[in-house]
């Protein structure tokens, strides 16, 4: 699982905007709970992509626990916090941390038997997931895990992104994917105390 750059054309100004201005809403400098969650459940199997991975709180988790993991971004102050934090951990295997643009995933060369999605999905419109989803289709194994976390539709309070429901969520899975798991759970951010209605939705890539 090389490191690999394929970052060209990535459409990252507006969320480059917001590291530069100081500390976007969704870095909380620690990994989400549902995440935490899934480890304990031994759900995630190597090597993992954490794609949108921001500043790699959820990947150095993933590494903690003894998960091969690749982290992509679009945007490279992301990923140079995500580096420097990796950096002060004492891990066996650190995140590789690319520059890459989840939209050219075919692109990748990537291969892995799980990703992670915490919060990018809903960033996309109908097309770009349609798009997104078979970019996914490319680079998971066939039987992989897919799990992905987004806002709700019962999440009314801004800011925010896109709010979806679970048919929303599922939609561009329809072909080649089975749902194995949807819950409605939390997202944290720095800006609602108690956190954001989500979805966690886990999918499994068919075999044929």
């Amino acid at each position: 699982m090389a490191e690999s750059d394929f970052s060209l054309g990535v459409p990252a100004g507006e969320f480059a905007s917001m590291y530069a201005e100081g500390i976007p809403p969704w870095q909380i400098d620690r990994p989400q709970g549902e995440v935490l969650r899934l480890i304990e459940q031994g759900t995630f199997v190597s090597p993992v992509l954490d794609i949108g991975c921001g500043t790699g709180d959820n990947a150095i988790a993933l590494a903690r626990s003894g998960y091969r993991v690749v982290g992509v971004d679009a945007v490279e102050e992301a990923l140079r916090r995500a580096r420097a934090k990796a950096a002060k951990e004492k891990l066996a295997q650190a995140p590789e941390f690319p520059l890459g643009d989840a939209l050219r995933l075919e692109d990748s060369g990537l291969e892995v038997e799980t990703i992670l999605d915490c919060a990018l999905f809903h960033t996309f419109s109908d097309e770009e997931q349609a798009l997104y989803a078979r970019g996914l289709a490319e680079v998971l194994a066939p039987g992989g895990k897919l799990h992905l976390l987004c806002f709700s539709e019962l999440e009314t309070r801004s800011p925010g992104p896109r709010r979806l429901s679970l048919a929303q969520i599922t939609h561009p899975f329809a072909v080649g994917w089975e749902v194995v798991e949807a819950v409605r759970c939390r997202y944290e951010d720095r800006v609602r105390p108690d956190g954001a209605h989500a979805w966690r939705v886990t999918l499994r890539k068919k075999s044929s």
